[in-house]
């Protein structure tokens, strides 16, 4: 991915002396937009910020009075949620608010009764209001208000509906506005505002917030409002809003409200997940707390997350908090089955994936909860937006899509409305429904309207906040840093850079040694550990090479015991930003063309090949190497195609070759069965000759596959009970037999993950094939 490099800046005076603390703070503050002492202020400290008062959205008085007539009155209500994080906290803070102001003012009330809720069942019904369910419930509960959530802005029918029963039905939303609005008495949505007001960016729960702050103000509660900013906190990060202005504002309350969770609901939740509360933060919400909650909502009935969020029992909440635990589970399970059936189309038909400015994906049995985060995850991957449809036989097509940073997919989609049964969303994510048929059609439309209205002053990759050298690291430092949090979609956490450092260290850790800690050293030997989440996807630098290391500062509060974290980003290499035809390379492409290497006029050249018979190769055997055997040469010939860009790229930086040979005559097939077959073959010959110990890059050399995949691999012949592993460092692994056996689900979601890694294997060395030499070279 692009490093972008910070530009300089000018920080006064005075905005050095209101922010104090580490003159990177003002610096970084500055490159970000926040230039004057009092607009740092607001920021830095949620007391110095006045938030926009609840009357600056439109209709939110309307809403407002109508609801507390209702309660005055002792009429029934119903709230209509969604089922995803942000529905889920918007409903339950319109429910549990609503409820206490029915105890405060109605003493008879029975709030069960006064207050109901409806959210969808995603399989069931789908997102949105539907006619049918809402007008049964408005019967059979006698109910005199519908106020809706998270939803509702395009419910022209559902509106009607409630009218023609006489029921008013206020609509709270903040997805974006159809052409023409619903017929309803208030529809509070901050779409409504111009660009750039401070409540713009509010998701659902923000605005839910903002309608009961109205609320209490005129029933004379006002200040019973914070009891809601934990559900608001949970919502603004899960729903990936945007955070500035009010948004930021309210998500800086609501995180220390979470940091001292009262609510029932969130302790059972918390413990669960293991959520340390004290040094609670946003990434906390993003990687623990949401997942859960989604989890409900994609797999199952999002109620109970209502449930959850409102109930004052322990025992019940301990008992969902236990179910979204299996959930979570299962939904990981379910996204690694799509993801490797996703990377498999893009395998067999690499058009899919260069051809076009969006990465369109069907499956007939996909399931419609979860491939929204697949989507997600191909974003990361390949850089551009992606939409993943379920196509059930002779029934609609339904989808989620994922943007990147300078595409607006949601107004993308609705561009092509002609073509679409249904739509709804945002910039960064929306939903469609269309005949099957139109696939074609829209996936070539929806690619051309993306490359006609891409923003092209958005600069898609690594924004570098500050070059920093290894001996001003410290505590201190990254206390101050922390301040500029929470961090988030359009506050993204701190990124230093830190240039000519070594590995001297490392080491594996968690589960299978899926994590790393490297140790790293400058020119004066100052050393540091750098943690590196999921650091066995890819290679190690070189111990002998010095390299520029992207890194986030983090303080460790692990035992109550504070300590210094850097957490590996990227890194780069002196030189490795391949340029072809430049300086450092001249390239051969001969991928469809026979291979002849009489051009090399005897310039000493390595034949990277690998899982083959050498001697099936016109080549000397000493001319022929796998890359835990290649080292310098002149020229290196790619004959086996590699299982992915930092395969490659760590290839190169051993070579240091001159000349590039891209051959491609070798495709290694990239099934679970073929591979398993080959490392259990190695793994007996590793027991037979080495007593079991052996080096994963041997072992991926020799199966032509990733180090996480072998590591994959691994895992899966020990929870069969196969063999036993340990790792005595990074780098090695020691096997013996027998082991003991895990349960079938482990080994079930371990043949999953072998799955993906292979499919996102295969699709890479198609794309290797057919796709401009200049772009694969792009490490």
């Amino acid at each position: 991915m692009e490093w972008i490099f910070p530009e300089d800046v000018t920080v006064s005076p005075a905005l050095r002396e209101v922010v104090g603390g580490h003159p990177l703070v003002a610096e970084i503050l500055a490159r970000r937009g926040v230039t004057t002492p009092e607009a740092a202020k607001a920021f830095l400290d949620p007391k110095y910020y006045t938030p926009s008062p609840p009357t600056a959205l439109p209709d939110v008085d309307v809403a407002a009075q109508r609801l507390h007539e209702a309660v005055k009155r002792n009429e029934r209500i119903l709230v209509w949620g969604d089922f995803d994080v942000d529905g889920q906290t918007s409903t339950a803070l319109l429910v549990d608010a609503l409820r206490f102001l029915y105890s405060e003012l109605q003493e008879d009330a029975i709030l069960s009764e006064q207050v109901h809720f409806h959210v969808p069942h995603r399989q069931r019904e789908g997102h949105g209001v539907h006619t049918d369910i809402l007008v049964k419930k408005i019967r059979d509960l006698k109910i005199d208000v519908v106020l809706t959530c998270d939803v509702g802005i395009a419910a022209h029918d559902a509106a009607q509906a409630a009218h023609v029963n006489g029921v008013d039905m206020l609509i709270t939303d903040h997805h974006a506005l159809p052409p023409t609005l619903p017929n309803a008495p208030a529809l509070v949505n901050p779409q409504r505002l111009p660009a750039g007001h401070a409540l713009r960016d509010l998701p659902g729960v923000g605005v839910a917030f903002k309608l009961i702050q109205q609320l209490y103000t005129l029933a004379g509660f006002e200040e019973d409002t914070e009891l809601f900013l934990d559900l608001v906190a949970l919502g603004i990060v899960a729903d990936v809003a945007r955070q500035q202005h009010d948004t930021r504002y309210l998500l800086q309350l609501g995180i220390e409200a979470l940091r001292r969770p009262e609510r029932i609901g969130l302790q059972a939740l918390m413990k669960s997940a293991q959520v340390d509360v004290s040094n609670l933060s946003s990434e906390t919400i993003g990687f623990q707390i949401g997942p859960r909650l989604n989890a409900l909502g994609r797999l199952d009935d999002a109620s109970l997350a209502v449930d959850l969020l409102t109930t004052a029992n322990m025992l019940h909440a301990s008992q969902i908090a236990a179910q979204l635990e299996v959930l979570n589970n299962k939904r990981k399970q379910i996204e690694n089955q799509i993801y490797a059936a996703a990377q498999d189309q893009i395998a067999r038909d690499s058009s899919l994936l260069h051809n076009y400015d969006i990465i369109l994906l069907s499956g007939d049995h996909w399931h419609p909860g979860v491939i929204g985060i697949v989507a997600s995850r191909l974003v990361e991957q390949y850089g551009k937006p992606a939409l993943l449809l379920q196509t059930p036989p002779d029934q609609p097509a339904r989808g989620s899509a994922r943007s990147v940073p300078g595409v607006d997919i949601g107004a993308c989609i609705a561009a092509t409305s002609h073509l679409l049964m249904g739509h709804g969303g945002h910039p960064g994510a929306a939903g469609v429904t269309l005949d099957a048929d139109m696939i074609p059609q829209f996936r070539q439309q929806l690619s051309n309207l993306i490359a006609e209205t891409r923003d092209p002053n958005v600069k898609v990759g690594h924004h570098i906040d500050a070059e920093v050298p290894l001996d001003i690291l410290n505590l201190d430092l990254a206390t101050d840093l922390n301040r500029i949090g929470p961090f988030g979609a359009g506050n993204p956490p701190v990124h230093l850079l830190t240039r000519g450092v070594r590995m001297v260290q490392h080491a594996s850790f968690g589960v299978n040694g899926k994590h790393r800690r490297v140790t790293i050293q400058n020119e004066e030997g100052l050393t540091f550990a750098v943690t590196w989440w999921r650091g066995d996807e890819f290679p190690l630098p070189p111990a002998d090479e010095a390299f520029d290391l992207l890194y986030t500062l983090r303080i460790n509060d692990y035992k109550e015991r504070h300590s210094l974290q850097l957490e590996w980003i990227d890194t780069r290499y002196e030189g490795s930003s391949l340029t072809v035809g430049g300086p450092r390379y001249h390239i051969e492409d001969l991928r469809r063309l026979p291979l002849k290497l009489g051009f090399l006029n005897g310039e000493s050249s390595l034949i990277w090949a690998e899982n083959l018979d050498a001697a099936s190769l016109p080549f000397p055997d000493e001319q022929i190497a796998t890359r835990s055997k290649l080292g310098q040469t002149s020229a290196l010939v790619i004959y086996t195609i590699p299982p992915a860009p930092e395969v490659l790229a760590q290839a190169l930086n051993k070579t240091r070759a001159n000349t590039l040979v891209v051959a491609a005559k070798h495709i290694p097939t990239d099934t679970p069965e073929s591979f398993l077959n080959r490392l259990g073959g190695l793994v007996k010959y590793a027991l037979a000759h080495y007593e079991g110990k052996v080096s994963i890059e041997t072992l991926a050399s020799e199966t032509a596959q990733r180090e996480l995949t072998v590591r994959r691999g691994l895992a899966w012949m020990a929870a069969k009970g196969m063999i036993a592993l340990d790792f005595p460092d990074g780098a090695m692994v020691q096997i013996s037999q027998p082991g003991s056996p895990l349960p079938e689900e482990d080994i079930a979601a371990l043949q999953d993950a072998i799955a993906a890694l292979l499919a996102e294997s295969a699709a890479y060395r198609s794309y290797f094939l057919d796709a401009d030499l200049e772009r694969v070279l792009r490490l």
